[in-house]
């Protein structure tokens, strides 16, 4: 019933992705097989895949669940369960001492059925089309040592496999990617506000933005207003297995829902 996500389904998955109104791209799902081929998950019915998941590890530390999904004219099937199972089974084989997830409220009592429990809340939010006058920032390597004291683990195989170009100084720096619906901004990680809201500001154009943060990290939040954003939806972030040390008030946007 379930097997591994390959890169020849990704048409497939697009058109999944696309029906549910997602953001991803091709190269978003591309990127994730191409980073873990065994931890990407899939049911097809009907020649095509109605339902997946991923898992993303960072190392033993930390593995993160998402792309959960399942066509709306095959729910209620137990699909979304039988890829958490696959994820969660495969997490626990490698020996990850903690599992995390960003949940809708729609999945909430599936990950609490597989011992999730809340961690904090989390949301999406929004900047409409407008004109925009990008602020010059430099350019240069991720601070590595960072974003593992901002988040906890070692992210640098995921996030050195982002398009660039990378805005970033000693103290803080952000990406940004295309999306299928808007523009992505994140990760944004920076010890001091004021960091934050420069990288952001060189990052916006005029188009169609989204921004997910902490909502417990206040100045992200008021440096998202003060740039035209405004939330949109609300998630629980959710975790299985150990607690990590993070800084969130360093995370003034996270890297997607997919991989935290």
């Amino acid at each position: 019933m379930v097997r591994l996500l390959t890169l020849d389904a990704v048409p497939s998955v697009i058109e999944l992705s696309a029906a549910a109104g997602w953001n991803q791209t091709p190269e978003d799902w591309s990127r994730m097989i191409r980073l873990e081929p065994e931890g990407c998950f899939c049911i097809e019915r009907d020649g095509r895949v109605v339902a997946t998941a991923t898992l993303l590890c960072f190392g033993a530390e930390l593995a993160w669940i998402g792309m959960v999904l399942t066509h709306r004219d095959y729910q209620r099937r137990g699909f979304a369960r039988r890829l958490m199972s696959a994820a969660v089974d495969t997490a626990r084989g490698r020996g990850v001492r903690s599992v995390k997830l960003d949940a809708t409220d729609q999945g909430h009592a599936l990950y609490e059925s597989f011992g999730f429990v809340d961690e904090q809340p989390i949301e999406r939010w929004r900047r409409e089309p407008r004109p925009a006058e990008p602020e010059p920032a430099a350019t240069g390597p991720v601070p590595h040592a960072l974003d593992r004291e901002a988040c906890g683990v070692d992210r640098s195989r995921f996030i050195d496999a982002l398009p660039g170009p990378v805005r970033a100084c000693d103290e803080a720096y952000a990406l940004t990617r295309p999306g299928a619906r808007a523009n992505y901004a994140g990760p944004i990680v920076a010890r001091h506000p004021r960091d934050a809201d420069r990288l952001l500001a060189s990052l916006l154009d005029d188009g169609a933005w989204y921004l997910d943060l902490l909502p417990s990290n206040q100045a992200a939040r008021i440096i998202a207003s003060e740039h035209g954003f405004a939330p949109v939806r609300h998630l629980t972030r959710m975790r299985l297995g150990q607690p990590i040390q993070t800084r969130d008030d360093y995370v003034f946007g996270i890297a997607g829902f997919e991989a935290g």
